[in-house]
């Protein structure tokens, strides 16, 4: 940490959280600092509300960074899913594997169906 009493520079700033691959604040603090002073908000709160984007911005980058790195062929969501087709599906039992529970329990899951009727898409969207 410098001793010197003189502020550092935006330059030195800017050099200082790249370095530190700060990226969101480093993009941020000018426009939240200005925020900041207009709603009189303490040291605290500025600081807190950059470290939360900041903390944000590495939380979607991990989780794109593993979408990546399953190699799915394409992203795909339960909201997308047909529910209409297959007629039979148990919905229900399917929105409850979506909690996660399995994965605490140490279960495994298994999707059995015929041709089409949307196994890869259910367990690509759990992945």
């Amino acid at each position: 940490m410098s001793t010197s009493k003189k502020p550092p520079t935006t330059e030195q700033l800017d050099a200082q959280l790249a370095y530190l691959k700060l990226l969101f604040i480093r993009e941020h603090y000018a426009s939240l600092a200005k925020e900041a002073a207009e709603a009189h908000w303490g040291y605290v709160e500025f600081l807190a509300r950059l470290i939360a984007g900041e903390a944000l911005l590495r939380q979607e980058r991990s989780v794109q960074r593993r979408i990546r790195q399953a190699r799915f062929p394409v992203i795909k969501t339960l909201e997308q899913f047909q529910w209409s087709w297959p007629r039979k599906i148990n919905r229900l039992q399917v929105q409850e594997l979506f909690r996660l529970k399995f994965i605490a329990d140490k279960a495994n899951v298994i999707f059995l169906a015929g041709v089409g009727l949307g196994k890869t898409h259910l367990a690509t969207a759990l992945g």
